[in-house]
């Protein structure tokens, strides 16, 4: 009997701990300072998973230059403009959060088409978006 009451008591302190452990993981992920996205931001890595079904459109997009030479915009108003370093043109788009903390990206405002973007870091200095594809783009701010 004493063997059960012990066995019980472990099993309830490691559901107990497993429970605390998952909702402050939620919780950290709910408190994201949405506001540190505004400003400008270059790439400075691109990570592909190896069972990636675009992983030659990803090879051929790491091995280009213009990647890393792009200044990325995002505004206050929702603006998005991706701007190449030697280029006068913009690439104007918009952006807005969704209510799981993911970054869409639209061609247009009212457009209901968007590419997903999970907001795995967000700080002053660093952004790391995860794409639906596993594709991991890390961005440091432009001071």
């Amino acid at each position: 009997m004493k063997k059960l009451f012990i066995g019980l008591l472990i099993i309830a302190a490691g559901s107990g701990t497993y429970y605390f452990l998952q909702k402050k993981k939620s919780n950290i992920a709910q408190h994201l300072d949405k506001e540190l996205l505004v400003g400008q931001w270059k790439v400075n890595a691109v990570h592909v998973s190896p069972g990636d079904s675009a992983n030659l459109a990803a090879i051929l997009l790491l091995n280009d230059s213009t990647l890393k030479n792009t200044q990325y915009d995002f505004r206050k108003d929702g603006h998005f403009a991706q701007t190449p370093h030697d280029a006068a043109k913009k690439d104007s788009s918009y952006y807005e959060w969704n209510n799981k903390n993911e970054l869409l990206i639209k061609e247009s405002p009212g457009d209901s088409l968007s590419e997903i973007y999970t907001v795995n870091k967000l700080d002053k200095d660093s952004l790391v978006l995860q794409s639906k594809d596993s594709a991991v783009f890390v961005f440091t701010r432009i001071k």
